[in-house]
């Protein structure tokens, strides 16, 4: 029994530093997710700004600068997305990784209150039997 709930507990222990390496996981992808998103705004910032143009290379390098910021912003978009899903499946894997946690750590308690239980009755026995010796010997049979 002693032996099942020490390999309960490295197991829990596993389980549990998996647990917090996806939480960690979690943070990071929610960290870039967030950065896209910065990035997407600042670069339609970029896009919304206007300069007077006077000449037609002027307006011509505007519009080639804004279809840039604007293929950017689309493939800033698809990374998102991109990572969003990334973080849902991350997320999926945290919950699972989390029942699996919980079961374990259930079931450790389960075997360390029934082990508790068999120390209990198995120092009871020791109790039981010195005082029926010193009843006996008290009583001189």
């Amino acid at each position: 029994m002693k032996q099942q709930i020490q390999t309960l507990s490295r197991l829990a222990r596993l389980r549990g530093t998996l647990v917090q390496q996806l939480l960690a996981r979690v943070a990071y992808q929610q960290n870039l997710c967030q950065r896209y998103r910065n990035n997407i705004e600042g670069l339609s910032r970029l896009c919304s700004y206007t300069a007077p143009m006077t000449t037609p290379l002027q307006r011509d390098n505007q519009h080639r600068y804004k279809m840039t910021l604007h293929k950017m912003i689309e493939l800033q978009r698809r990374e998102l997305k991109v990572s969003e899903e990334g973080l849902t499946r991350i997320r999926g894997e945290l919950l699972a990784a989390m029942r699996n946690e919980q079961m374990i750590v259930q079931v450790l308690e389960g075997k360390v209150q029934e082990w508790e239980r068999q120390l209990a009755r198995h120092e009871q026995k020791i109790q039981d039997g010195l005082a029926s010796q010193a009843w006996w010997r008290a009583h001189g049979l």
